[in-house]
């Protein structure tokens, strides 16, 4: 029997800073290496993430965890936390979907 080829290395998500106000900042994530991607974004308490676009989020029952899935619009995506006094930037993973 023949075995199937290997897999390639899967994606990297690559966070870049954007707007920023008092209360809140925009982020937006870029991801190379697949169109089929699903990136997970973890926030800090009491981070919260009030808006997202070009993807399609889904949540964890904590609320600090939201999951991007590509929606048509190309390989990155945006979103703003409310930040409540915590300035640090998101974790990301990113794996093949």
């Amino acid at each position: 029997p023949t075995t199937p080829p290997p897999t390639s290395g899967g994606c990297t998500a690559t966070y870049s800073e954007g707007q920023k106000w008092s209360d809140r900042f925009n982020g937006s994530v870029t991801v190379t290496g697949t169109n089929n991607w699903i990136v997970t974004v973890t926030v800090t308490p009491p981070q919260k993430i009030i808006a997202t676009w070009s993807g399609t989020p889904s949540w964890d029952s904590s609320g600090n965890v939201m999951t991007m899935r590509p929606n048509g619009s190309g390989n990155t995506f945006g979103f703003t936390i409310s930040h409540g006094g915590n300035w640090s930037w998101p974790a990301l993973t990113c794996r093949v979907g």
